[in-house]
């Protein structure tokens, strides 16, 4: 879509359906906040469009957290990081309201049990807890092969490392 055509979409949200006061009585959310973003920054399709042209790949983030309020991070889901590396991340967005949602890593949701993955899930928190005020909220994801007959260990793995935890 050109650019030119964003200033022609209409954006506003619909009105409040009215079996939300059926569900939610007494519940108003006055200044709702919206987070808005993608599942990472690294899209060299956005070079002369979001990003200025020439953009290197170091500077996408850079460029990110200026059109964006968030990013589902994926990265985190594929690699453990060190909180050096994540305070860099945290550094680019600087005084922005600005969220990072990291994905647990893999080798937590996706390789065997989720129970007795103390030293992972260790490494994993003590390297997003370097997002400081722009840590989100951290996605679980688990495996396709994860079926409902292992719900008691999801919520076994939940109270471990005391995660509230939303099921979709």
């Amino acid at each position: 879509m050109p650019e030119s055509e964003l200033n022609s979409i209409n954006f506003t949200l619909p009105g409040e359906p009215a079996f939300n006061k059926q569900v939610l009585p007494g519940i108003r959310a006055t200044n709702p906040k919206v987070w808005l973003g993608c599942a990472k920054w690294g899209r060299t399709e956005w070079v002369g469009k979001i990003y200025p042209p020439k953009t290197k790949e170091k500077d996408f983030l850079d460029h990110y957290v200026k059109h964006y309020n968030s990013i589902e991070l994926n990265a985190t889901h594929y690699k453990l990081y060190g909180a050096t590396g994540i305070a860099k991340w945290a550094a680019k967005a600087g005084n922005r309201d600005f969220m990072f949602c990291p994905k647990m890593y893999q080798g937590v949701t996706h390789r065997g049990s989720l129970l007795n993955k103390d030293f992972a899930v260790s490494e994993f928190l003590r390297g997003i807890l370097a997002f400081e005020k722009h840590l989100g909220p951290v996605f679980v994801q688990v495996s396709d092969t994860f079926t409902p007959k292992r719900k008691e260990e999801l919520l076994v793995f939940c109270a471990r490392y005391q995660l509230i935890c939303h099921f979709f």
